[in-house]
């Protein structure tokens, strides 16, 4: 929050004004829920290694990565009904690539990149640690009442699209093959990277640090396996394909919601 006392400007993020209306983004708790289209790969180890910082260590399954699609809807204790009164401020799609490894024998993911198509979820991810930048996601839509779409079944097929700059970035895609369980899925929690840099001195962050989100009231619904296709384009200004070679080992579809309550500084490379 803006700091206390006789500072005459408020809100949890910029810009700050005398009514705290306008911040991009509310406090938490953040409460979400989507579906989302994940692609499970392996990549060579090393190459893997080069992406996670430390005190991060590979995890139990070094090479591992993921690949999600997600479309959210997500409003915060201080506007609930956001979604209802503007939606356009409550919904949004991103593409994210995540690494397996591990904080003090804990697995997780570590988070090097992501894009999404709104601004609100853009500053709220700079706020957890998640290095968002904007893109455009474009993802299939499924309804049981479409004929020649239909809904979740046997031979659904999916797909997900980013693009950001005029360029394909990532493109991922599923076809349904097997309705699975919950405890399929690879458990997900994320290590996220915070970082701000100094105006005075460009090469002394002013604030650098590991952080986790701390999540509530997670559930998940109705999974999808299958089998899936995953593809990274070569940039002129991203690096997901950097990555190199990857092959997909599985594919999913599910629903998802939880709340974010906030989050934990794990490690401060300023202050260690």
């Amino acid at each position: 929050m803006a700091p206390k006392g006789r500072f005459p400007l408020k809100g949890y993020t910029l810009p700050l004004t005398p009514k705290g209306r306008s911040s991009v983004i509310d406090s938490p708790p953040w409460h979400y829920g989507g579906d989302i289209l994940a692609i499970r790969f392996s990549m060579d180890k090393k190459r893997a290694r080069a992406y996670i910082p430390p005190p991060l260590e590979m995890g139990p399954r070094p090479g591992e990565g993921m690949v999600w699609f997600p479309e959210w809807v997500s409003v915060s204790d201080a506007q609930p009904d956001l979604a209802c009164v503007n939606p356009e401020r409550a919904v949004y799609r991103e593409c994210f690539v995540m690494l397996n490894c591990q904080f003090k024998g804990v697995p997780g993911y570590f988070v090097p990149f992501i894009w999404v198509d709104n601004d609100f979820t853009l500053m709220r991810g700079f706020v957890q640690g998640f290095p968002k930048k904007l893109g455009k996601v474009y993802l299939t839509k499924l309804h049981d009442l479409c004929p020649r779409v239909g809904g979740r079944a046997v031979g659904a097929r999916v797909k997900g699209i980013l693009e950001a700059h005029g360029e394909r970035i990532v493109e991922g895609s599923m076809v349904f093959t097997r309705k699975a369980k919950a405890e399929d899925l690879p458990p997900v929690k994320f290590y996220l990277m915070r970082h701000l840099p100094r105006i005075d001195d460009p090469a002394r962050p002013a604030v650098h640090e590991i952080t986790a989100g701390k999540v509530a009231n997670a559930k998940i619904g109705d999974v999808w396996a299958g089998d899936g296709k995953l593809k990274f384009f070569a940039s002129a200004f991203e690096e997901v394909a950097d990555l190199g070679p990857v092959k997909v080992t599985g594919a999913f579809h599910f629903s998802m919601g939880m709340t974010i309550t906030g989050g934990e500084v794990l490690h401060s490379y300023v202050k260690d």
